[in-house]
């Protein structure tokens, strides 16, 4: 009867400590909105000039773009959690290279804690166009590999359509 009672005593004790060792901040995460610019090389498309006439002899004006500076609002929180891990962004870069389909994004991802299952860190994001429909939702992914808490894994790619004006970081939770 003794080294049954010590035996659950010792289990209890043993799950505690695992109920202890969570990663997860205890306070709630808080949401930050920061406004990335970016400059899209073939943002809108000129006017074919006035004197052109396209029916007087086949000629036409070949068709000409315009530089735009597009403004992106990006919403963040002070952590993330996927899988019991935590991580944070530190900052989003934006550029436009012009042959790609989307803007990209660079997002450097500072560990806070990784958890016991630590092949990978998750960030979803989902980026709406002006009206307020979705146009793109993923993740950042952020490799663990001989990574360490408090390191920054710098430059983890993301890609956003041009037409987005808004982009929501949020925890990612796997399909």
């Amino acid at each position: 009867m003794k080294s049954a009672l010590c035996l659950f005593l010792v289990l209890v004790t043993v799950t505690l400590c695992f109920f202890g060792c969570s990663n997860i901040p205890d306070e709630p995460a808080t949401t930050d909105t920061v406004t990335v610019k970016y400059e899209s090389p073939y943002g809108a498309t000129a006017a074919p000039p006035v004197n052109v006439d396209p029916t007087a002899g086949g000629t036409t004006a070949p068709v000409q773009y315009v530089k735009t500076t597009n403004n992106v609002e990006f919403v963040l929180s002070s952590y993330y959690v996927y899988k019991n891990s935590v991580a944070k962004i530190n900052s989003v870069e934006l550029e436009d290279d012009g042959y790609s389909l989307a803007a990209d994004g660079r997002a450097d991802v500072e560990i806070i804690a990784i958890g016991s299952r630590k092949e990978n860190m998750k960030i979803g994001y989902t980026a709406y166009d002006a009206e307020g429909n979705v146009v793109r939702s993923s993740y950042v992914l952020a490799k663990l590999d001989d990574v360490k808490e408090g390191d920054v894994c710098e430059g983890r790619r993301f890609d956003i359509p041009r037409e987005a004006v808004k982009v929501v970081f949020s925890n990612y939770i796997d399909k």
